[in-house]
């Protein structure tokens, strides 16, 4: 309960950052990684652009994002690559290319950083955690507690076998309502991105 409490209390302090995006994605790939590159790319473009980016503070796509933002860094924004870390023995070391970091110990805490501190949501291919982050953003968005925020997957050969069970099993089993499967757009497209960006916050 100790490091719960430590860590609301580091969450209640997080200042709010200008037109913030989170990356999410797996810290298991490497720099020669497709994904990687087109992370790093985006968040470069994200930076030029005027945006914070956010992350994870770790490696894989975490530290592409913030390393695409922390390099193409412009004068405008105060900070503009930022990492919410996560404790884990042995695992996670916080990235090279953070402005402002926060090392949480709970996950629920520091996902919630993640979350309620961004305005938009850049999700590319990783696991069971991305996974579970990106189902709780557009169950937030399904609720009407993150109504209007950009989610927007990267990579539709990963992404297409999600999309079909959302339609296929969830939507056709009336699990979700209709239209849920449109809370949430599948892209190659970084320019795209931007421009959504551009056009909702």
């Amino acid at each position: 309960m100790k490091n719960v409490k430590l860590d609301i209390e580091k969450f209640e302090n997080i200042p709010n950052f200008q037109k913030a995006v989170t990356f999410f994605g797996s810290a298991r790939l490497k720099e020669d990684n497709i994904y990687y590159k087109k992370a790093k790319e985006l968040a470069q473009k994200c930076a030029e652009n005027d945006f914070c980016v956010i992350s994870g503070g770790g490696g894989g796509i975490m530290k592409a994002a913030n390393e695409g933002a922390f390099k193409n860094k412009n004068n405008k924004i105060p900070i503009q690559s930022v990492g919410f870390n996560i404790f884990l023995p042995f695992e996670q070391k916080l990235n090279d290319f953070i402005e402002y970091n926060i090392t949480f110990k709970s996950l629920a805490i520091r996902k919630m950083a993640l979350i309620q501190k961004s305005l938009a949501f850049v999700i590319f291919p990783g696991g069971f955690g991305t996974l579970d982050e990106l189902c709780e953003i557009i169950t937030l968005k399904q609720l009407g507690f993150k109504k209007d925020v950009p989610i927007i997957l990267f990579g539709k050969d990963f992404w297409q076998s999600f999309d079909e069970f959302v339609r296929n099993s969830l939507l056709e089993c009336n699990l979700i309502t209709k239209g849920d499967e449109l809370k949430y757009k599948i892209t190659d497209d970084l320019d795209f991105i931007i421009q959504t960006l551009k056009e909702q916050l």
